[in-house]
């Protein structure tokens, strides 16, 4: 498993505490089938033939709106609005070097 919060499973950031999480209940089939341990999750996913999927009960993840590093999907990080803010600050570093670099080629700022 991977050593850092960021990259770390979804499930195993549901079950650390990394993550909120809430118990979503469907007891349409009449049996309560929520794990309740990692341990019984695991087990779940080894007679599953290896494939994560859930029951009618499962956990899920309730999101508390903190702009911790928690969960490192763009839609909790808000990627595309942060990626247009840092393109944004090279742009207008780009700028605001040229300028300078106009100002010191025209002789009238001196750089030191």
């Amino acid at each position: 498993m991977s050593r850092t919060d960021k990259t770390q499973p979804f499930r195993v950031r549901l079950w650390d505490g990394t993550l909120t999480r809430v118990p979503v209940h469907d007891h349409s089939d009449g049996a309560c089938d929520l794990p309740a341990t990692y341990l019984d999750d695991l087990a779940q996913y080894a007679t599953d033939g290896g494939r994560f999927s859930r029951g009618s009960c499962y956990w899920a993840m309730r999101f508390t709106g903190t702009t911790t590093m928690a969960c490192c999907c763009g839609m909790c990080h808000d990627a595309a609005g942060l990626r247009a803010e840092r393109r944004a600050d090279r742009h207008r570093t780009r700028r605001e070097l040229a300028d300078l670099v106009k100002e010191a080629n025209a002789g009238s700022h001196d750089l030191d």
